[in-house]
Parts: C-alpha cells; sequence; structure tokens
C-alpha cells in the first residue's frame, strides 16, 4: 500500500518535538538576557569604582572615611570610602565601595539581576599628614 502523506502521529509527535525545542531556546534566551544584564552592571560597578578611586587620588574627594554617598552621574549607584592607616608609616589604605540601589520594595533596579551589584577597590594612598624624619 502506497501512503502519500503523513499519519497523525507523526504529526504530533513532530509537534511535541517543535514544542520542546521552542521551551529550551526560550529558557536559554532568557538565561543569556539574565547574564548579559549582569555583566553590563558588573562593568558599570566597575567604571564607578575606578573613577571615584580616581577622584579621590587626584584630591576631588577629600581623603577622609564617608558612608554611602549618591553618585551623581548616576542616582541608581552609591559609594562608601573607607581610610585606614596601614602597617607601612605614611601611607594610608583606602578601600572605595560601589552599591546599586536598591528600589523602595528592595528589589534591585535593574530589574533583571537576582541581588543589587557592589564592587570593591583598594589601593595604598600617601598620608597627607605624614612627616618624615630626617
Amino acid at each position: 500500500m502506497n501512503r502519500n502523506g503523513l499519519s497523525l502521529l507523526e504529526v504530533i509527535l513532530s509537534i511535541a518535538i517543535l514544542g520542546v525545542s521552542m521551551a529550551a531556546i526560550g529558557n536559554l534566551f532568557n538565561l543569556g538576557l539574565r547574564h548579559a544584564r549582569q555583566a553590563q552592571l558588573r562593568s558599570d560597578a566597575n567604571i564607578l569604582c575606578d573613577t571615584k578611586m580616581a577622584e579621590l587620588v587626584a584630591g576631588v574627594i577629600p581623603a577622609e572615611s564617608t558612608g554611602n554617598q549618591t553618585i551623581a552621574e548616576n542616582p541608581n549607584w552609591d559609594y562608601s570610602i573607607d581610610i585606614q592607616n596601614s602597617e607601612q608609616v605614611g601611607l594610608l589604605i583606602a578601600t572605595v565601595t560601589v552599591n546599586q540601589v536598591s528600589s523602595q520594595n528592595g528589589a534591585p533596579t535593574s530589574g533583571l539581576s537576582g541581588n543589587p551589584v557592589s564592587l570593591s577597590i583598594v589601593r595604598f594612598l600617601p598620608d597627607p599628614d605624614y612627616e618624615p624624619e630626617e
């Protein structure tokens, strides 16, 4: 007997395979989107933290510890500075930390990442009050 078409079982099976593959592709797309957004947030945090550290080194920001301060150029982020004495005389340890600000309900402003992003940079700075002995 010659067959000129597909059986109902073959059609249902092909539709099922197509549906499962489309669901898998959709999940992979969402996963890629979340990871791309997280990478963008980490990149933004790195740039902002480098900028604040450069401002601290250049003297634009005073070399003193501060609590959470909003970054004027990007209000979705805040920064804090921690200045401590080091074991090496004449040097200070400066830690600049940037944090992604959460919205009022506690969710991160990004919408796609699970946790707000935070990044810290530590650097040695010369102590402006240090007077070397002669």
